[in-house]
């Protein structure tokens, strides 16, 4: 990625496609997409995805809610986050509940630059499938 300030560039959070892993657990598809703000057509797009389980999503907002409350921001109000259950953890309401708290927790660090600067974030992404746009080559026009 280029060396922009962070400012330059927007974040953007889906977490979609919830599914059984072979483990008995559920995952969800998490997608960031990174662009610039002053040029959202940028070539230099960034798309990370990773399938994260619901307690690594518990494990990121308490990690987050401890240094947005170093932050001393007490007009936010940091996103609550799904309470753990053991029995109807596989219902649709319940995976559904989890994943808009764990897609309202991403889009809320997107604006705080502590929070999508953080290593706590950068680790939640770290094992990722990077990709970025094809950019055809260019050819040589010579003899």
């Amino acid at each position: 990625m280029s060396r922009r300030r962070g400012g330059d560039l927007a974040r953007f959070y889906t977490v979609t496609e919830p599914r059984r892993h072979p483990r008995g657990h559920t995952v969800y598809k998490v997608t960031a997409r990174i662009v610039s703000r002053k040029n959202p057509e940028d070539v230099q797009e960034v798309t990370i995805v990773v399938w994260k389980r619901y307690s690594d999503f518990k494990k990121l907002h308490k990690d987050l809610w401890q240094i947005h409350k170093n932050l001393c921001r007490h007009t936010e109000l940091f996103p609550p986050f799904a309470k753990a259950i053991v029995f109807g953890r596989f219902d649709e309401t319940v995976i559904e509940e989890r994943r808009q708290c764990a897609e309202d927790l991403l889009q809320f660090s997107a604006n705080i630059p502590a929070l999508y600067n953080s290593k706590q974030l950068e680790e939640f992404f770290k094992e990722g499938r990077l990709s970025r746009p094809f950019l055809w080559p260019v050819m040589d026009s010579g003899p």
